[in-house]
């Protein structure tokens, strides 16, 4: 049993970056007390999601404790804005309150060309393809052969250039 169950272990452990690798997380951790933006709903802007955060506190600590510990708690996740935080802290015990925010950074804006307004190319007068007149279709035989224009496009006969 132990043999069949060692390597699942071990493939789960490797498939879930517990090997000691060194890539620095992309949000970094920030001082307690770092500064955030706090929303009871959606904030404005574009935002990277970081996770929940929740915390639990007894109810003779009061609100404002609470709310600094979830407020040290997104510091810690490297947010910098707490969003769809309740007005009231839920209660699920007679002694207790929680609050449960989600944690998120806001996205850096990274220059490309990609985010460069397109050129309008509609944005001109309307101007004409053809100013008046046929069109004369496009022809790949050589000029010399070509008929001339004067003679109605008929075909040049060698009686009638003598």
């Amino acid at each position: 049993m132990v043999r069949r169950l060692l390597p699942a272990v071990v493939a789960a452990w490797l498939l879930t970056g517990c090997t000691g690798s060194s890539s620095a997380p992309r949000y970094p951790r920030r001082p307690p007390g770092c500064a955030l933006a706090i929303y009871h709903q959606l904030p404005a802007g574009a935002w990277d999601d970081i996770g929940l955060a929740e915390v639990d506190c007894y109810i003779d600590e009061g609100e404002i404790t609470c709310l600094s510990r979830l407020r040290t708690l997104a510091c810690k996740m490297g947010g910098d804005i707490i969003y769809n935080v309740p007005k009231k802290a839920s209660r699920p015990y007679e002694r207790a309150m929680v609050y449960r925010a989600m944690v998120a950074h806001t996205r850096e804006k990274q220059k490309k060309e990609e985010d460069a307004p397109a050129p309008d190319a509609g944005s001109g007068p309307v101007v004409p393809l053809s100013t008046g007149g046929p069109v004369e279709p496009l022809s790949l035989t050589p000029p010399a052969s070509r008929p001339s224009p004067a003679d109605g496009g008929a075909a040049a006969t060698p009686d009638a250039s003598q």
